[in-house]
């Protein structure tokens, strides 16, 4: 194994000190002070949450805490390690895609990204802090993107096969449309820049902008049509 793959690797693991629950009520204690800090992340950030804030939250005994996470850090690891899981359920995310409908599979997996921006985005900036501050998670999440794209990298060489694209290259291609959208998602929905959210846009219309971007710049074409609602004057934007 490289040294590369070897630290990959390990940043996925990404291990963190707790203790799990030996009964199913102690189970249902832990994972009520796991909800309770998503809460408290989501309101007040990681650098101003204090345990009393997150036992008080779950309303359970100041005490209990330490039975299962060693400490703030501990916890918000596991909280934002599960948040991060659910990006990378494929099945889950594409269960009402039709197949073979391109678009449709770009816009569930763009479609889950806003969301989680626009109902969370406490927990989306505490995720950028963390990868900030730990180097450990930086790498599960740099990891966990490539996951959510590594099912279209895959299939670069079939769907473009006078390209001749390398697995490495294809993987590239595909990181760099992804990333296309994270800064509109950070300024618009945790910083919120004053011009980008001038004029709300719904969690659709932010996911149907993102699909046909990274759709026009995977095929050089227009999506559909019928499928294009807030962006279908982007229909217009080929040159002549």
């Amino acid at each position: 194994m490289t040294k590369i793959a070897t630290v990959a690797k390990a940043a996925k693991k990404a291990p963190t000190k707790t203790a799990k629950a030996k009964t199913a009520k102690g189970a249902k204690a832990r994972e009520k002070l796991k909800l309770a800090a998503m809460v408290v992340l989501e309101r007040e950030g990681f650098h101003k949450m204090r345990i009393s804030d997150v036992t008080k939250q779950a309303g359970v005994a100041a005490g209990l805490f330490y039975h299962y996470f060693s400490d703030l850090k501990s916890l918000t690891l596991e909280v934002l390690d599960d948040f991060l899981a659910r990006f990378e359920d494929v099945a889950t995310i594409e269960r009402e895609v039709p197949k073979g409908d391109w678009y449709a599979r770009m816009y569930a997996h763009h479609l889950l990204s806003v969301r989680s921006y626009a109902e969370h985005p406490g927990i989306m900036r505490c995720m950028q802090q963390m990868a900030d501050e730990d180097e450990g998670f930086a790498g599960r999440w740099r990891a966990s993107k490539r996951e959510q794209l590594k099912w279209l990298a895959a299939l670069m060489p079939k769907l473009f096969p006078e390209a001749g694209f390398s697995e490495h290259q294809a993987l590239m291609v595909v990181y760099t449309l992804g990333g296309s959208g994270e800064t509109i998602l950070r300024d618009y929905y945790i910083n919120e820049d004053d011009e980008l959210v001038q004029q709300p846009l719904s969690v659709e219309e932010m996911a149907e902008l993102l699909t046909v971007t990274f759709y026009r710049g995977l095929f050089l074409e227009n999506p559909p049509a019928e499928k294009l609602v807030y962006t279908a004057n982007l229909r217009a934007m080929v040159r002549s």
